[in-house]
């Protein structure tokens, strides 16, 4: 990431798919996002492995770029969602699904913007494209967890439409509130 990008200079985002070029900048972008947030209990964070799987085999990752007036990018956030392989962490239990609607069950899985573009609405814009990528895929429910104290990400789930399910523990005994969708 470079320090001498001038955000004032930039007019727009650009919304596209992660492609595995990018996943090296993009795990460093999880880290880093990951080591400022004065909360860690907010966000439970997987190990680099996982992340990959996430984004090439088992979902797809979506991310923000920040563009420059002049054409540069720079990374601004990043969205994963999971769409196969959630086995007993799959959300949708907490439906009571039968096993054909639980396969139609799309975790909303990470959401992480960098500080320096917090504001500019990114979780709720990537979190858009991926319901509707997730729509033509065929995905019926998507589900998410948000800690009840990160105000943001429950403002962005209740923003898109998404309903309380319930309070649950999560990742190790963390309060989380579980989110649905159906779309």
């Amino acid at each position: 990431m470079s320090d001498q990008f001038n955000i004032s200079s930039i007019p727009s985002f650009s919304i596209s798919q992660i492609e595995p070029s990018d996943l090296p900048t993009v795990l460093d972008c999880m880290t880093e996002v990951y080591r400022e947030l004065p909360e860690k209990s907010w966000f439970s964070m997987d190990e680099r492995e996982d992340l990959i799987r996430y984004m090439t085999v088992s979902g797809f990752g979506l991310k923000a770029e920040a563009v420059a007036a002049d054409g540069r990018k720079e990374l601004a956030a990043v969205f994963v969602a999971r769409t196969s392989d959630l086995g007993d962490e799959n959300l949708g239990s907490y439906l009571e699904l039968d096993d054909t609607q639980l396969s139609l069950v799309a975790h909303m899985e990470i959401a992480m913007v960098r500080s320096a573009y917090r504001g500019n609405g990114l979780q709720k814009k990537l979190m858009e494209a991926a319901e509707e990528q997730l729509r033509s895929a065929g995905f019926r429910w998507l589900m998410g967890t948000a800690h009840p104290d990160n105000v943001y990400s429950v403002h962005n789930f209740e923003q898109l439409g998404y309903k309380l399910v319930t309070k649950a523990l999560k990742y190790g005994g963390l309060p989380r509130y579980i989110f649905c969708k159906k779309i």
